[in-house]
């Protein structure tokens, strides 16, 4: 049965340690390992309350996240800067004050917020992605993004690239469809000063929803959530971009990170070092519970196949040798891979993983499957699968 995500709560309710060398300052915050700790207990993540999604600017210098009205899910977004090294109290921010608004989202380059607010005259379920822009290193007015970001239909959050394209959740294409709530995963590219397009995603879009979207600054890789099953409700999932600037098939974030509650608004450090994501607890009642959690990221990311060899062919009892592309796997925060391949299982073929040869001399005809694996400094592993064909 097509599961979708209960629309009001989706747009409000919204190993090892790893070495940190550099000292950024997550409000005063000690940082967590590889199992996800609740951030800032007592402060940000205060328990009773309903927080979600926030972000940081990339100097560390400001953060900004949500919380929810629990009568009627109205949203405010708070915010706290540094001043002289010292953390503010988290207050309401002061140009969206008294309006009813959600998932903020710092910009790559630290100027602009997205968010996304209610629209006049509607129910808070109906809302809309805006932006707020630094002018002279102060925070003015907010806009409201034109047509074709935003619809008739629903957009509940908004991120962006170093490029200015931004991407973003929404239901439009459920438009003339009966119980249809779907959401789908949508981007815009930057041309000039504008963005005169929008496009799905077609790699994610399943029967289920596709909501909560976080986009790398580089482009390289995605985390946005999605309803596995009765068990695991909603999780997060992660892609990544090959060779061919085409996301891979997406995958479930590691079960270190994803719980049996719901996980979502997910928010990776500018480093790549800190995850932190949105846990909502429902119980029969409801809502019950609504934190911010954070995380180191030696779990979140693992190698992936960027540049995949092709299927071979080679002839019986002739010898072969075969470069073995050095880009063959990439992971986001390790560059020193090692590879390895199930050789054991063929006596005539060898892979010499400094050189990245492939070479051999094969005795038998048929159809052999190889497998390259490649695994990180955290013991992450991925596989690869070819066919080497040998013939007379």
């Amino acid at each position: 049965m097509t599961k979708v995500i209960i629309p009001l709560i989706l747009i409000f309710l919204l190993i090892g340690c790893k070495s940190i060398t550099d000292s950024v300052d997550y409000f005063g915050q000690t940082y967590p390992d590889s199992i996800p700790i609740v951030f800032a207990p007592g402060t940000i993540s205060v328990k009773g309350r309903l927080e979600h999604g926030i972000s940081f600017t990339p100097d560390g210098g400001e953060l900004a996240f949500g919380i929810l009205d629990k009568e009627d899910f109205s949203g405010a977004i708070f915010h706290a800067k540094k001043i002289n090294k010292k953390w503010t109290k988290p207050v309401a921010f002061e140009p969206l004050r008294n309006k009813c608004v959600y998932l903020p989202y710092f910009s790559p380059n630290g100027t602009s917020l997205l968010f996304s607010q209610s629209n006049a005259g509607k129910d808070n379920a109906s809302t809309d992605i805006w932006i707020l822009e630094k002018v002279k290193g102060e925070w003015g007015i907010p806009n409201m993004i034109q047509a074709p970001i935003n619809s008739a239909s629903r957009e509940a959050n908004a991120c962006m690239t170093y490029d200015g394209t931004i991407y973003f959740s929404s239901n439009r294409n459920c438009e003339g469809k009966e119980n249809c709530h779907n959401a789908d995963l949508f981007y815009s590219k930057l041309v000039g000063n504008a963005h005169p397009s929008a496009d799905i995603i077609p790699e994610f879009a399943s029967p289920n929803d596709e909501e909560s979207v976080f986009i790398s600054p580089k482009e390289d890789y995605i985390i946005f959530c999605r309803y596995t099953n009765d068990e695991s409700k909603v999780d997060l999932y992660i892609s990544y971009r090959d060779i061919h600037n085409n996301w891979i098939v997406p995958q479930i974030v590691h079960s270190t990170i994803n719980s049996k509650d719901w996980d979502r608004r997910p928010f990776v450090t500018i480093d790549n070092k800190f995850l932190f994501f949105t846990r909502l607890q429902i119980g029969e009642s409801g809502v019950t519970e609504s934190d911010i959690y954070w995380v180191n990221t030696s779990k979140l990311f693992k190698p992936f196949v960027y540049n995949s060899l092709s299927d071979t062919t080679v002839q019986i009892g002739k010898k072969f040798e075969i470069s073995v592309q050095k880009n063959y796997f990439k992971d986001i925060d390790d560059e020193r891979l090692v590879y390895s391949i199930n050789q054991d299982q063929f006596n005539w073929l060898h892979f010499d993983r400094e050189q990245m040869k492939l070479s051999g001399l094969p005795t038998v005809e048929g159809d052999f499957e190889l497998t390259f694996s490649a695994r990180d400094r955290y013991s992450n592993m991925a596989d690869d699968k070819i066919i080497i064909t040998v013939k007379k």
